[in-house]
């Protein structure tokens, strides 16, 4: 009996890879050039390789003219089939406006942390407009990220709370049915 091996083997190219720097090349890529006057909220991922060039680019999720739902499951999954080192996040704002949400801010921080435990780095967020785009981690964000971090912080820290809570009643429930084990079998002679 004959052992196979498949072995996942990078596809034959012809053509120049196309390598990211700065944010403003993420900006001057087609497939973004594409989404930037759109109506609603388009979320790409692009995937790289150690040395920054583009191995692949997805849609993760489409929503609507205010927001986007994306799940971080979602994001992980595809940057791991894609065999992906980094990432780069890119979504629009039909409004105009280059400020981040809330959740924006929430999902590059936490999503970041998820993809870190696989070893895959998140490299920027990027937010486009029809005339323009930013980067969600420049400096001027780095508040904003801690404040979202001490959210979850602090969702963890009443997570374990509600956790403690129940082992404790758990045990309660154990001794109340342990000592109704012990009278039922007193009444048994």
């Amino acid at each position: 009996m004959a052992l196979v091996i498949d072995i996942q083997k990078k596809p034959i190219e012809n053509v120049k890879r196309r390598k990211i720097n700065q944010t403003s090349d993420v900006f001057q890529l087609q497939e973004i050039q594409e989404i930037k006057d759109a109506t609603q909220e388009p979320f790409f991922m692009l995937g790289l390789d150690s040395k920054n060039n583009i191995t692949n680019i997805n849609l993760i999720g489409v929503g609507t003219s205010k927001n986007v739902y994306i799940s971080s499951k979602d994001i992980a999954r595809t940057a791991l089939i894609n065999n992906s080192d980094k990432v780069i996040f890119v979504h629009n704002h039909p409004s105009g406006e280059l400020i981040p949400s809330k959740d924006d801010i929430h999902l590059t921080n936490y999503t970041g942390q998820i993809l870190k435990a696989f070893n895959i780095q998140l490299l920027d967020h990027v937010i486009v407009t029809s005339s323009n785009y930013a980067s969600i981690n420049i400096e001027k964000y780095k508040s904003m990220f801690e404040e979202s971090d001490k959210a979850l912080k602090m969702d963890k820290a009443l997570l374990i709370e509600e956790n403690n809570k129940l082992k404790e009643e758990v045990k309660i429930l154990k001794r109340k049915l342990q000592k109704t084990k012990n009278q039922e079998e007193e009444f048994e002679f």
